[in-house]
């Protein structure tokens, strides 16, 4: 696989010279694109030395390695609070945008699965090395490796110096003492990092809408923090909203009513602390028609049809059929899928699949585990915190940690 050098630049663009001169040493692969995040005044410095200055180039030929043509190196100039291109982070707001950028840059690289990742955090400021650094914890792969470059006294930010040389060159040191390139000493430090990556939701991995680098650890820390986690169900709109002490942070939209219904259902059953959501009773009666009818009534609400609980549910659903049909298909039920669930036994277990899965392809294991239905009432009514085989559905947490709207 193709080899991509990230590196955070400030004022010293030689951290990434000196960078591939370790890599080079280390018998790396030598990387094929080079990725700079920098601000505005740094682009110049880098400019300037790295290509105008020709040193790019001049380790390229030191090294007998290809120059990088323009399409090669990308510069990510950070924004800040208004999407311009930033001198320096000065405001919160300004370093809530460089995260943000940072760790979709990281996101972006990460999704190539044609590309490993080489992440340097040897230069620019230490809030751009802490988010680069943190972003290749969320999202770096196995394969992905992050450095920091070791340079000797002497050398270390000089602006003379971009790489060691093969020939003797001298340069003068801040004491004012002679230097000799050929002697300095360039290393590379790999730094071991957590890789959180299997934590996170597909749909987060991958290439897509820019995210919040604050949103998306406040949902992960969320889910760390159960207590602190409660769900709002607007039914109108049928979007489920994610709080944390009871702010907003999430939501996700339902795309089929019958799942949201079902959803719905579950989480009223939750909130009441009913334990009859189950598809046999202790005493090993068939329940269906009990959870049929638990979700006719939700459907009826919202699709504003005719409904009676004293009535036997087969005869209701037949009519639905006959007569409103094409009610059910404007709501994204197809009159055969709704035969087949309300006729011959409500069997919820593919609805409640789907909601699982689209619960995990958005949010954090954490807590989509905690707001999936799942069997956590046992055959007396009692709710516990671990599903129990053949019990009544519910979610995985309190009754006052569901509001519904």
């Amino acid at each position: 696989m193709a080899l991509t050098l990230l590196a955070v630049t400030g004022m010293t663009p030689q951290v990434i010279t000196e960078t591939l001169f370790g890599l080079h040493r280390q018998r790396s692969p030598w990387p094929e694109k080079l990725h700079i995040i920098t601000t505005r005044v740094g682009e110049g410095v880098l400019s300037r030395s790295l290509f105008e200055e020709g040193k790019l180039n001049a380790l390229c030929d030191e090294l007998e390695m290809p120059r990088y043509t323009p399409g090669q190196v990308v510069i990510n100039v950070v924004p800040d609070a208004d999407g311009k291109p930033v001198d320096d982070a000065r405001t919160l707001a300004d370093h809530e945008a460089l995260a943000d950028f940072i760790m979709q840059i990281v996101r972006e690289l990460t999704a190539d699965e044609k590309t490993t990742l080489h992440a340097s955090i040897a230069g620019g400021r230490k809030t751009m090395t802490f988010y680069l650094g943190y972003a290749m914890s969320l999202f770096g792969r196995p394969e992905d490796r992050m450095s920091h470059v070791l340079v000797g006294a002497g050398y270390e930010s000089h602006p003379d110096f971009f790489f060691p040389t093969r020939t003797s060159q001298m340069i003068v040191g801040r004491d004012g003492q002679p230097l000799d390139m050929a002697e300095a000493i360039v290393s590379l430090a790999d730094i071991p990092f957590i890789r959180q990556r299997d934590q996170l939701p597909n749909m987060l991995q991958q290439r897509g809408e820019p995210m919040s680098f604050r949103h998306l650890v406040d949902l992960i820390n969320l889910g760390a923090q159960p207590h602190r986690l409660s769900i709002r169900l607007n039914g109108s709109e049928q979007t489920l909203n994610i709080l944390a002490d009871g702010q907003y942070i999430h939501s996700l939209t339902f795309s089929g009513l019958f799942d949201w219904c079902w959803y719905e259902t579950v989480a009223r059953a939750t909130q009441e602390e009913d334990g009859a959501l189950r598809r046999h009773t202790p005493e090993g009666e068939e329940n269906s028609a009990y959870l049929g009818h638990a979700v006719m009534a939700r459907l009826a609400v919202h699709l504003g049809l005719p409904y009676d609980a004293e009535r036997d549910l087969r005869p209701q659903v037949e009519e639905w059929l006959k007569h409103h049909e094409a009610v059910l298909e404007g709501a994204r039920i197809r009159p055969s899928d709704f035969s087949a669930n309300m006729l011959r036994g409500l069997d919820v277990s593919q609805a409640t699949n789907r909601i699982k899965r689209r619960l995990k392809a958005e949010l954090p294991e954490g807590i989509a585990s905690r707001i999936s239905p799942g069997l956590y009432f046992d055959d007396a009514g009692q709710k516990h915190s671990r599903t129990r085989k053949g019990g009544g559905y519910a979610l995985n947490i309190m009754p006052e940690q569901v509001l519904l709207c």
